[in-house]
């Protein structure tokens, strides 16, 4: 193996590391994530010990790690950036149907709303406060992101429906007496946004469907992921 390919391994374990953290909130220990991983101890044990020094994971007093102050900075930063390329998409997208615009990302098991876009052009308006989070099975925006991903077993069949359809309709799940559709934003295996739709009362669902699918699929474009929604 080259010194190239040796790097890139490296990377590439230190990279599933935090992946597998994402998912954990209370923490892993070393032979948790060896385990998970299919790594020898000592391995997982030289990587952690660098992405504490860099702060990408620190160490919990029970000798489990956790996701580190440096990764959380990136990933407000990622947001931020992110809320910066949707805001004309979320926008014109509000205006269009004349109803709350949502930008939601997913955080492990959870859903958070990381912008929110109200319209100018109605005087009923409903709010959805930003960082609002929800576990990803509950609302129409978080299993939109799970509809994106590949299927797994006891999933909702709203989910299941929604691979085929392409969005997710759903009624008073996160905010009681509204109704959300949601499209996942990007095609593929690893979906991790999705963009949603909040109103007071149902609304044409083929109209908001192809309306926030052309949404998604822009910000896709312009965040560069692959595939286009249908």
């Amino acid at each position: 193996m080259t010194d190239s390919e040796r790097g890139s391994q490296t990377l590439a374990r230190g990279l599933s590391i935090l992946s597998i953290l994402r998912d954990a909130p209370d923490g892993l220990s070393v032979a948790e994530i060896a385990r998970a991983l299919d790594l020898p101890r000592a391995i997982v044990t030289r990587l952690l010990v660098t992405l504490e020094e860099k702060r990408y994971v620190e160490r919990m007093s029970s000798r489990s790690y956790r996701l580190g102050p440096e990764l959380i900075a990136l990933g407000k930063a990622v947001r931020s950036d992110l809320r910066d390329i949707a805001a004309t998409v979320l926008r014109d997208l509000a205006e269009q149907v004349g109803a709350t615009v949502v930008l939601v990302m997913r955080d492990g098991s959870h859903a958070v709303v990381i912008s929110v876009v109200e319209p100018m052009n109605t005087d009923l308006r409903l709010s959805f406060r930003l960082g609002s989070r929800h576990l990803l099975h509950q609302g129409a925006e978080g299993m939109a992101i799970l509809a994106g991903n590949p299927p797994v077993d006891g999933e909702r069949r709203e989910v299941t429906a929604a691979r085929r359809t392409g969005y997710v309709v759903s009624a008073g799940e996160i905010l009681p007496g509204t109704w959300g559709l949601a499209v996942p934003v990007g095609a593929g295996d690893s979906c991790a946004m999705s963009i949603g739709v909040i109103a007071a009362q149902a609304l044409d669902e083929r109209m908001i469907c192809q309306r926030v699918t052309d949404a998604a699929n822009e910000l896709a474009s312009r965040v560069g992921l692959s595939g286009e929604l249908h």
